[in-house]
């Protein structure tokens, strides 16, 4: 582009930018005389001139694939940059450039008088934008700047004006990443995220305290230093809200926003306030907790995002979470996943606890920045971030969800003829007797008043009992914790239930609670206390309440799904009970509720319910000997999972698979079949290895990926390899030895590594190492002797020392000590004896065990002992 072509260029801009936007076509096909390419350029330039706004771009944004230099002519910029690279402006050299908006561009500098060695950003007005208008606008955003003097604020160095009369400001350069990408890629947690936000929520209200409002608060404007430094960035159309700023020059910022991030009010054109700040940053810390924006726009354009922030509501975090976004909407997204899976992991380790974790206060609080009205959200962003505080503090927090009063008065508004005439009517009633009622509006006032003081002080006492409970439950050493909270849950909910009545929502409450408190206490195959007999307890108090809740509502889905769930809890606990046949009573109805609600329902919770009791029923029935309908219910438990995998592609439902793989295995076990057996718990490792590599901080993957070589080394026992079965054994060994390293009061764990070791025991026995066996049996048996003292209810345990007895009499046997073994068997018996008696033990003993042992005792006892 030559001299004469440009300046023609920069004179017809101008005078395009003196027409009405509505005669601007018809100037340029005038004024261009059908010179196509002078038109295109004009026509670009009038774009860039009313999207100006962004005055500094982070290099980590280029490296992401975000090129701000991919708008205009190559050539002109070709053009530009030359010109401009190495070019002196004041005593600053210019690099190259870095970004570039609608009015400026920015470019990395370094001092040239070598008074101090630094980069810098350096911003210019672009060419052919230097009009009163434009000049005014930067130099606004200079003063701005100068007068924001904080930590968390791209601090300006330096201005002043070019040879040819144009300003130009220096800028702190700030090497980073977006506030989003630098989360997830340091796998941040809501509270180390939230603590982020804090941070830039003081940088935002320090500059409302100045009198200015940003108006463009997105990710992109928010650069996080490799330190963890968050820094606020781009005040190219923030708005001064001093008495003494020119009206023109406020005017002149236009509606030069990103769409997505704006509040209801700038879309509209209504006046711009600090809370228009409150609602960007409410879109910001959606996304930042959520991985969602609030919105999900059809296509985009400007109609549709307008129409959609204006008028629908947002979803709740908690729940947006699910959505599946598989590309990304805008350049703000920066190619970020958008699976429910990497949302999770990047958070809290999965899906279910970051659910768990922003339902309630952080939904709440969302919601109330978010809202349409600016009088409704959060009078301050400082409000804002005190709110925050209260919820990182256990405090009850100031939001709540939309009130009965506030959605009839929306209700009214919209139906205002028909309200008028229903109010004259119930005025002329209520003039008749509202002598007679005021005592009765005083006292339920007052009621009223105490019952939401109950409710706050019920949802604080929750909180804590249990929000606190499940942030713990997966890491290794909290037993004690655990154990602390299950005695105070124990005497709130027990003083809880006497206050009940006929309310909903609390018998809901006090069911969800007590199986809450029933799973700390005693559930089988999961971190517990140990506590068998007060589990069953609590399950049976929830099992009473829901029982209660579907009797109140025979058709309510939810109450029928929380019965299957409440239900289910007893086929596992009623087995360590040695209970079989109650199991099997329990899980049939369970089952039998949970087929009725599959049909209707596209839950995730009902079909992972429905699968697990498939699994539960089987288990029950193999206890009982019916091996055949136990293979029906895991094939069928297998069925549903597959099903689960299409339409909820997650790793909950990965490792539900992936548990009805191992169901499967077991069976085959039982048959003898050992290389099928070998096939599923194959499939069943390869699975829990994915899934620990997905989320290596969750224990319950890293403890099914233990289980899985411990299965396999049995199958490859049954299949006489046994160099094959000690290598996998001793890896799930080695595995359970350090989860309860971590967490030795952990009753799971320590039953884990007894299991474990005896199974490899078995295999040294057999590969002819009866020393070997020995040797590990002797801790073996120690570990189930723990067991048998620490929970009497529990016939699981003694069941397994006598096995383990078992075991140590064949191995001494083998190493040529028969007393001793006598001594073994003889204890086995003892304990064993009343389990056989009162049909308790598993049949797979009296099939296997029993014979061997009543040949070893024949075969080894003296004369006089022999039956």
């Amino acid at each position: 582009m030559n001299a004469e072509t440009w300046e023609q260029l920069k004179s017809l801009f101008h005078s395009a930018l003196e027409v009405d936007e509505s005669h601007r076509a018809a100037f340029l096909d005038q004024a261009c005389e059908g010179n196509a390419e002078l038109h295109s350029r004009i026509e670009r330039l009038l774009v860039s001139h009313d999207e100006a706004g962004s005055f500094l771009v982070s290099p980590a944004l280029l490296g992401s694939g975000i090129n701000p230099l991919a708008d205009g002519d190559d050539d002109e910029r070709a053009v530009h940059e030359k010109t401009r690279v190495g070019q002196r402006i004041g005593p600053y050299e210019i690099i190259r450039e870095i970004g570039r908006g609608g009015m400026g561009t920015v470019y990395l500098a370094t001092r040239a008088d070598q008074t101090f060695d630094r980069q810098v950003a350096l911003k210019l007005i672009k060419r052919g934008m230097d009009s009163d208008a434009i000049i005014k606008r930067f130099v606004i955003e200079r003063q701005i700047l100068a007068n924001l003097d904080h930590s968390n604020i791209a601090r300006l160095i330096d201005g002043g004006t070019t040879e040819d009369g144009l300003p130009y400001f220096v800028m702190e350069y700030i090497e980073g990443k977006t506030i989003t990408r630098y989360c997830d890629e340091h796998t941040l947690n809501t509270l180390a995220r939230l603590k982020l936000f804090g941070q830039v929520c003081a940088a935002v209200q320090f500059a409302h305290r100045n009198l200015v409002v940003h108006r463009d608060l997105k990710p992109s404007n928010i650069i996080v230093t490799e330190d963890g430094t968050p820094k606020l960035l781009d005040f190219g159309i923030a708005k001064l809200l001093s008495s003494q700023t020119p009206v023109e020059a406020t005017a002149t910022i236009g509606r030069v926003l990103t769409p997505e991030y704006a509040s209801p009010e700038e879309l509209r054109g209504l006046p711009v306030t600090t809370s228009s700040d409150v609602y960007s940053l409410g879109v910001v810390l959606y996304e930042l907790l959520s991985g969602h924006r609030p919105f999900n726009f059809d296509n985009r354009s400007p109609e549709d995002v307008a129409r959609k922030i204006v008028t629908s509501q947002p979803i709740k975090p908690s729940l947006v979470i699910a959505r599946i976004e598989a590309a990304s909407q805008t350049d703000e997204d920066e190619g970020h996943s958008r699976t429910p899976e990497a949302i999770g992991r990047t958070r809290e380790g999965n899906v279910e606890r970051l659910r768990r974790r922003l339902a309630g206060d952080l939904d709440n609080i969302l919601l109330k920045a978010l809202r349409k009205e600016p009088e409704r959200r959060y009078a301050s962003v400082q409000e804002f971030a005190e709110d925050l505080r209260r919820h990182l503090e256990g405090l009850p927090v100031l939001a709540r969800s939309d009130t009965l009063s506030y959605r009839t008065g929306k209700f009214i508004s919209r139906h205002k003829p028909g309200v008028a005439a229903v109010v004259v009517i119930l005025l002329t009633l209520l003039s008749a007797t509202i002598v007679t009622s005021w005592q009765a509006r005083v006292a339920r006032r007052e009621r009223a008043k105490a019952e939401r003081r109950f409710k706050d002080l019920r949802s604080l006492t929750n909180s804590f009992l249990f929000d606190f409970h499940d942030a713990i439950a997966d890491l290794n050493g909290a037993t004690k914790a655990r154990e602390m909270v299950v005695k105070k849950a124990q005497e709130y909910l027990d003083s809880l239930a006497q206050e009940t009545g006929e309310d909903r929502e609390l018998l809901w409450e006090l069911s969800t609670a007590y199986l809450k408190l029933g799973d700390v206490q005693g559930r089988p195959g999961f971190s517990r206390t140990g506590d068998t007999g007060s589990a069953l307890q609590s399950y049976e108090k929830s099992l009473d309440t829901r029982r209660r809740l579907v009797s109140l509502e025979p058709n309510s889905a939810q109450y029928q799904l929380g019965l299957a769930i409440t239900l289910s809890r007893f086929g596992p606990l009623f087995q360590v009970l040695g209970k079989p046949s109650a199991a099997v009573e329990r899980m049939r109805e369970a089952t039998a509720i949970t087929d009725k609600l599959l049909p209707g329902s596209r839950d995730l919770t009902t079909y992972q319910t429905a699968t697990r009791n498939s699994a539960f029923l089987g288990d029950a029935l193999s206890e009982m000997g019916n091996y055949d309908e136990a293979l029906a219910m895991y094939q069928k438990c297998l069925s549903l999972a597959e099903q689960n995998r299409a339409p909820f592609p997650n790793v909950a439902v990965k490792h539900r698979f992936a548990v009805c793989r191992e169901r499967l295995g077991f069976i085959f076990t039982i048959k003898g079949d050992w290389q099928k057996s070998l096939d599923n718990h194959l499939e069943m490792l390869a699975l829990e290895e994915e899934l620990s590599a997905l989320e290596p901080t969750n224990l319950d993957y890293a403890r099914a990926e233990a289980t899985a070589f411990d299965h396999v080394g049995d199958a490859y026992r049954g299949l006489r390899n046994y160099p094959k079965a000690l290598e996998n054994g001793r890896r799930g060994l080695a595995m359970y030895e350090e989860f309860l390293k971590q967490d030795p009061q952990n009753a799971r764990g320590t039953k884990d590594v007894g299991d474990c070791s005896h199974h490899v025991a078995e295999t040294l026995l057999a590969s002819g190492d009866s020393r070997g066996a020995l040797t590990l049996l002797q801790r073996t048996v120690s570990i189930r002797r723990e067991l048998v003292a620490l929970d009497a209810t529990n016939v699981e345990y003694p069941d397994d020392l006598a096995e383990s007895l078992m075991l140590s009499g064949e191995s001494l046997i083998a190493s040529g000590n028969s007393m001793k073994a006598i001594e073994s068997f003889q204890e086995a018996r003892a304990i064993r004896e009343p389990i056989i008696s009162a049909a308790k033990t598993k049949p797979s003993f009296g099939i296997g065990r029993v014979s061997i042992y009543g040949r070893n005792c024949r075969t080894n006892m003296p004369y006089g002992q022999k039956r």
